[in-house]
């Protein structure tokens, strides 16, 4: 017996865009519900997809990969993309991987712990003294 996904996408269009919220884990086992979710989007003709990851309780390199890819296909096929209201779990992987400004937007603001962790693992500079 084969286990459900353990991610719920819910679908829905609103006057400009179409929104995309996102709940439970997105990993491996998960990501073909939202590649599916986005080809939907794909074949629709939609302008722009919003995807609210606030209920997103983990993701992994798969997810962050679906994600991504989603953002560039949706660029290349001249439709926005922008994902909103990251949980923590989402932001922190965000942030160390170097995407909150691909998937988030520029003007996307994190601080923190997981920010200065984050630069420091870009710049490479040394941990502070404990």
């Amino acid at each position: 017996m084969q286990t459900p996904p353990l991610l719920h996408v819910d679908r829905r269009q609103e006057e400009t865009r179409t929104v995309i919220v996102l709940a439970g884990a997105m990993d491996r086992d998960s990501v073909p519900v939202f590649t599916a979710a986005m080809a939907e989007v794909s074949r629709a003709g939609a302008a722009a997809v919003h995807v609210d990851l606030s209920a997103v309780a983990f993701c992994d390199c798969g997810g962050l990969t679906a994600l991504l890819t989603a953002a560039q296909d949706s660029r290349t096929e001249g439709r926005k993309f922008q994902a909103h209201a990251p949980s923590p779990a989402v932001l922190r992987l965000f942030t160390l991987t170097g995407t909150v400004g691909i998937l988030l937007g520029p003007g996307f603001r994190t601080s923190g712990p997981d920010e200065t962790a984050a630069r420091r693992f870009e710049d490479r500079s040394p941990a502070p003294p404990v």
